[in-house]
C-alpha cells in the first residue's frame, strides 16, 4: 500500500527503438518526499496538484504569446475562425493579445530528469472575433524564470473541462470534487 500510494511516473524515451514501450517509457519513482507535504495532492500516477503553485504574474509576456501563436498555427484546421491570426507577425500578434489573456492553473507534472514537481500546466483563454478560445500550456522553470515550451491545440472555451473523461484539475479541487 505504501509503495503504490507514493509511486509516480514520468515518461522518458527508451534507449532503443526496439523497446516495446517506445517512444514513451514509464519511469516509476518514489514521490513520498513531495506527497508527504500537504501542499502536493496526487491526482493520478503522473500528476499532482500544488496547492501553493506560483501564479503567472504577467500574462503580457512574449514567451506566452509566441507559444500561443504556434498553437494557433497547429489548430487552423480545427478552428477556422482563427485563420486571420495565423498570418500575423510576432509583434502584431503580441500587441493584439495584450490584455486579452487570462489563465487558470490545472495541474503539475514531475520533471523527467530531476523528478521534482515543477512542470505546471495552465489553461489560457483569449477572445477573438467575439469568441472565447482556450489552450493548455506547459510552464517549465528556465534560468531565473519560466519558459512555455508546449501548447495543445486551440479549442473553443469549455473544451478542456468537458472532454470525456476530463482530467482532474485545481478547479475541481477548489469545488470539493473527489479525486478519482
Amino acid at each position: 500500500m505504501y509503495q503504490q500510494k507514493y509511486q509516480m511516473y514520468v515518461r522518458v524515451t527508451p534507449d532503443r527503438e526496439s523497446d516495446p514501450e517506445w517512444p514513451g517509457k514509464k519511469k516509476w519513482f518514489d514521490s513520498s518526499r513531495w506527497l508527504k507535504d500537504p501542499r502536493y495532492i496526487k491526482i493520478s500516477d503522473s500528476y499532482v496538484l500544488n496547492a501553493e503553485y506560483k501564479p503567472i504574474d504577467n500574462l503580457n509576456d512574449f514567451r506566452i504569446t509566441l507559444t500561443l501563436q504556434e498553437a494557433i498555427k497547429k489548430s487552423i484546421d480545427l478552428e477556422l475562425g482563427l485563420l486571420n491570426l495565423d498570418g500575423m507577425d510576432n509583434q502584431s500578434f503580441f500587441r493584439h493579445m495584450k490584455d486579452n489573456l487570462s489563465c487558470e492553473y490545472l495541474r503539475t507534472q514531475f520533471n523527467s530528469q530531476t523528478l521534482t514537481p515543477v512542470n505546471d500546466y495552465f489553461l489560457f483563454f483569449f477572445t477573438y472575433d467575439g469568441r472565447v478560445y482556450e489552450v493548455e500550456m506547459l510552464r517549465e522553470p528556465y534560468g531565473d524564470g519560466f519558459s512555455f515550451p508546449y501548447a495543445s491545440l486551440v479549442h473553443k472555451a469549455g473544451y478542456w473541462h468537458s472532454t470525456s473523461p476530463a482530467g482532474y484539475s485545481y478547479r475541481d479541487y477548489l469545488e470539493g470534487k473527489p479525486v478519482k
